[in-house]
């Protein structure tokens, strides 16, 4: 008798085991999903000159449309103007074949260029700076 409760908590044992672990996945493979659907901030911003900064992420459009990541209310400038993308540990700047071209430090990105701290963007009317997030709103920067 002693045996057949010994092994019987023995299996009631093992089986609250694999519960355990079973829930404790479920919920790992949940955090997971979660993460992957929250974009990831790269630690870089734009800033544009009346103070409004944009933080960047691995994939940004920037344009009119209210799709854009980053929407900027400009006659100038295209529904879709312009993207930057991660590539690798830096950012780069690409036009999206819009009306009145995108400028990086006064030059016309004709191809994907890789943006540096301090980049002036151009988008139609709009002068945009590219940042580090932790230096937003440093007066001297150069300490960072």
């Amino acid at each position: 008798m002693f045996e057949l409760l010994a092994r019987s908590a023995k299996y009631i044992f093992i089986c609250l085991i694999y519960y355990f672990l079973l829930n404790f996945l479920k919920i790992m493979v949940a955090d997971l999903r979660k993460d992957k659907d929250k974009p990831q901030d790269t630690g870089f911003c734009l800033l544009e000159d009346n103070g409004q900064k944009y933080p960047l992420f691995n994939i940004n459009t920037i344009g009119r449309a209210e799709d854009s990541d980053i929407i900027i209310n400009d006659p100038f400038i295209s529904s879709k103007h312009a993207l930057i993308t991660k590539k690798g540990s830096s950012l780069v700047i690409q036009d999206l074949h819009s009306t009145n071209g995108s400028f990086l430090n006064g030059k016309k990105i004709k191809r994907p260029m890789k943006l540096k701290e301090d980049d002036e963007i151009l988008l139609g009317t709009k002068k945009l700076t590219f940042l580090r997030s932790e230096t937003f709103g440093a007066k001297d920067r150069g300490y960072l």
